[in-house]
Formats: structure tokens, C-alpha cells, sequence
């Protein structure tokens, strides 16, 4: 008898703290639609994607749905009736177009269950502007979806959902096996820490101070935010990829045909002009946004900085190396040729004096003063940034060659060449 009743008890108990979980909130962010098919901002429409989640994340009991999810639960419909009851699943539809240096955007909310529209929004700003862009879509997103955030009704039971939002409810047997391999693992480090600090493991604790030969010496090399974690080797392996990109090859290279003029001056010499334009490639930031999970983004106009910490990633000595010796740095060495392929005139443009002191006896050598760099990188001992500048850098170059030299011109070829490597590069051509 007394069996039964506590099954009873522990029955309604269940039952209890079942029924006093809040309810549940689906929300499917999906990429935005680029109207136009415009190529040079389609990077927009899953950088917009990004901006809701980012937002609704800091929201609990939100479980976010993407892509797939969508597909998944259009195809079965009776997913929904499989879920917990007062489970509500809204899509965000978005939208966006460019008109010269605006971009507007349109947003949706969707209640998947009955295609009702419950909202929408429409928005406009700079396209140079991508904070202020963020700004205006996550207000939006907040305004439509206050009314539908799950609200938690007072009860003498605790909820199970309480805590941190996850994007996937986990199963309770996830749970369980969580819970346990935690606690394991807290043992087994607790036994660790008790054995270190008392001897047992002939182990010293290497962030405290140890005699070394009748001297004390602390190691600041152990500090844990230098060591590698082997949980953030995935995004570390992908970000190599990326800063490899950067690194080698970020610019992209307009050359337009040089013109050749009579100096006026001197019938015996061209005046030759060779328009350049310099510019990162379009996929540059569109790649940093999608293949990176980047710690943080700010946006001043035409620059946009990324920032990288190492809760995320480690940062390999080799990569840490050439940011702080500026091996990344690259400068623009264009060669004009004959048919042969050999060089009748070279043009450097570079800041280096030294480079501005060099002369050459059988070719036109011209340094100039006008390239910047549009890439830059700065690495610490927690954090790494990396700044891009998305503005175009027209240059005309201009010099003065002789007739007879400058007719032998057929081809120009622009190259660009590590700085630490210039001067090398340019002794041999000269």
C-alpha cells in the first residue's frame, strides 16, 4: 500500500514540475533574400541572418531553428503536433535591396502554423554604416518579437528551462549523461588538485613559484590564457585558413592601358600615365563573417574591425610571429615589358626611403608615395584583431620615359611583393 501511494506522489510530482516548464518558443532565422541578386552585397543576407540570432540569443526559452530545420518541418507538418502544447514557431522572412549607397531592408514575422503574418518592418540605412544597419534590424526584431516572448507563470514548482537559452532542446537522457560525465570530471580534477598540492603526483603546480637552485623563479609563460585548448582547435584551423587568405592575397587589382603623351618640354620623351586601383576583394569580409565565429565587430564607416579572443581560438606561434614581425605587409611592384619579358621600366610604391634610394643604369626605376594598406593586424596575449578598410585607392602614376624605350612596351604586370622581402627582389630586377 505504502508502495503505491508513493508512486502516486512521485506520479503528480512529475506531472507537476512537467506543466510548470514555461513554454516554448521556436524561432527560424533563415539567409535574407537579396531582391536584385545583388553580387557585390550578397554577403548582406547572411550577415543580417547573423544579427537576429545574435540578438535573440540573449533572450531565454528562444530556441533558434535555421535553414534546415525549416525544410525539415515543412516537409512534416505533424512535427508540430509532436510538441509541447503552447509551443509557438515564428519565422523571420527578410528581404533587402541596394540603391546607391543605401540598403532597405524588409522583415516578416511568420507564424509557421497558420502563415498569419504577425508583423513587419521596413528600415533604411547607409550601406557603408553596417553598425547602424545592426542597430536598426535588432530593434525591429525586438519590437516584433516582445508580445511573443514565452512568459513564466509563478509556481511553488521549479522549471526545467530556467537558466542559459540553448538553441536545441536537449533530451533528458543528454541531460543525464551531461550531469554525470560533469561530475566525474570534478572529481577526477578535484583528486588531482588535492595530489598536486599535497605531493602525491610529484607534480609541481607550474603558475606557482618553484626553487631553482637557491633560486625562486615564477613562470609567466604558464599563465592558462597561453596554453592551447584542444576544444578550440576546429575554429583555430579554419581561422589559419582565413588569415592565410588575407595574409597572401586580400587586393583586388584594376589596371587600366597606360596612355603615352609627347612632353612638350622634350619632344624626345613620353609622358606616360597608368592608372591603378587598389581595393580588398569583395569576398574578403563576406568570408570573415561567415566562416569565422568572431568575438566581437565594430564598424566606423569604411572600416570594420574584427576581434578574435581565445575563449574561441588558439593563436599558433607561427601565425602570432608574423603579425608582430608585419610579414603579412605586401607592396605593389608594377613592371612594364617588352616582348621578350624582360623589364624596360619598373614602379615601386612604397614609404621605405631605402627603396626610394635606389637607381638602376639600364631602366626607368620610379618610387612612389601613394599605395596604403587596406589590411591590418594586431595580435596580444588574449585577443587578436584584424582591420579591414573597404575604400577604393585610385592612383595615377606618372613619369617620363624615352620615345624608343616606351615603344617597346607590350605588356604590364603588377605584383605584390612581402616588404621584408623588397629590397631583394628589386636588386635582382635592377
Amino acid at each position: 500500500m505504502r508502495t503505491k501511494i508513493t508512486a502516486i506522489i512521485s506520479s503528480l510530482s512529475l506531472i507537476g514540475v512537467l506543466f510548470s516548464a514555461p513554454p516554448v518558443l521556436n524561432v527560424y532565422v533563415i539567409p535574407f533574400d537579396n531582391i536584385k541578386n545583388d553580387v557585390a552585397i550578397g554577403w548582406l543576407s547572411d550577415a543580417f541572418a547573423e544579427m537576429v540570432n545574435a540578438e535573440l540569443t540573449e533572450q531565454d526559452r528562444i530556441y533558434l531553428k535555421g535553414k534546415e530545420d525549416l525544410e525539415e518541418i515543412m516537409t512534416t507538418r505533424s512535427l508540430l503536433l509532436q510538441q509541447r502544447p503552447g509551443t509557438k514557431n515564428l519565422l523571420v522572412l527578410g528581404k533587402f535591396e541596394r540603391s546607391l549607397d543605401k540598403i532597405s531592408i524588409s522583415v516578416q514575422l511568420i507564424d509557421i502554423s497558420s502563415w498569419d503574418e504577425l508583423g513587419n518592418r521596413k528600415m533604411r540605412g547607409d550601406y557603408n554604416d553596417v553598425t547602424g544597419l545592426n542597430r536598426l534590424l535588432t530593434e525591429s526584431i525586438n519590437m516584433m518579437m516582445t508580445p511573443y516572448l514565452p512568459k513564466v507563470e509563478e509556481t511553488p514548482y521549479p522549471t526545467l528551462t530556467e537558466g542559459k537559452r540553448m538553441r536545441t532542446p536537449p533530451s533528458y537522457g543528454e541531460k543525464a549523461i551531461e550531469v554525470s560525465s560533469a561530475i566525474d570530471e570534478a572529481i577526477i580534477a578535484l583528486e588531482k588538485e588535492l595530489d598536486i598540492s599535497i605531493g602525491a603526483r610529484g607534480e609541481d603546480d607550474p603558475t606557482e613559484a618553484r626553487e631553482e637552485d637557491g633560486e625562486w623563479v615564477l613562470d609567466l609563460s604558464k599563465d592558462s590564457y597561453e596554453d592551447s585548448r584542444p576544444e578550440n582547435e576546429f575554429n583555430t584551423s579554419i581561422m589559419v585558413d582565413v588569415l592565410g587568405n588575407l595574409m597572401s592575397n586580400p587586393y583586388q587589382v584594376k589596371l587600366d592601358r597606360p596612355q603615352f603623351n609627347y612632353d612638350p618640354d622634350n619632344r624626345k620623351e613620353f609622358q606616360i600615365s597608368l592608372p591603378v586601383n587598389y581595393k580588398l576583394k569583395a569576398s574578403i569580409i563576406k568570408e570573415m563573417l561567415e566562416s569565422l565565429p568572431y568575438s566581437g565587430i565594430k564598424q566606423d564607416g569604411s572600416l570594420t574591425v574584427f576581434y578574435f579572443n581565445r575563449d574561441k581560438y588558439n593563436f599558433p606561434k607561427d601565425v602570432s610571429d608574423n603579425i608582430q614581425l608585419g610579414k603579412y605587409r605586401a607592396i605593389p611592384v608594377i613592371q612594364l615589358l617588352n616582348e621578350s619579358g624582360d623589364p624596360v621600366a619598373i614602379l615601386v610604391d612604397t614609404p621605405d626611403h631605402k627603396i626610394h634610394g635606389m637607381t638602376s643604369e639600364r631602366l626607368v626605376f620610379r618610387p612612389f608615395r601613394s599605395f596604403s594598406p587596406l589590411i591590418d593586424f594586431t595580435v596580444g596575449g588574449w585577443s587578436m584583431q584584424v582591420s579591414l578598410e573597404t575604400v577604393d585607392i585610385p592612383v595615377e602614376y606618372k613619369f617620363n620615359m624615352k620615345v624608343g624605350a616606351a615603344n617597346n612596351i607590350s605588356r604590364v604586370s603588377l605584383k605584390f611583393v612581402p616588404e621584408n622581402e623588397l629590397h631583394s627582389f628589386l636588386s635582382k630586377l635592377l
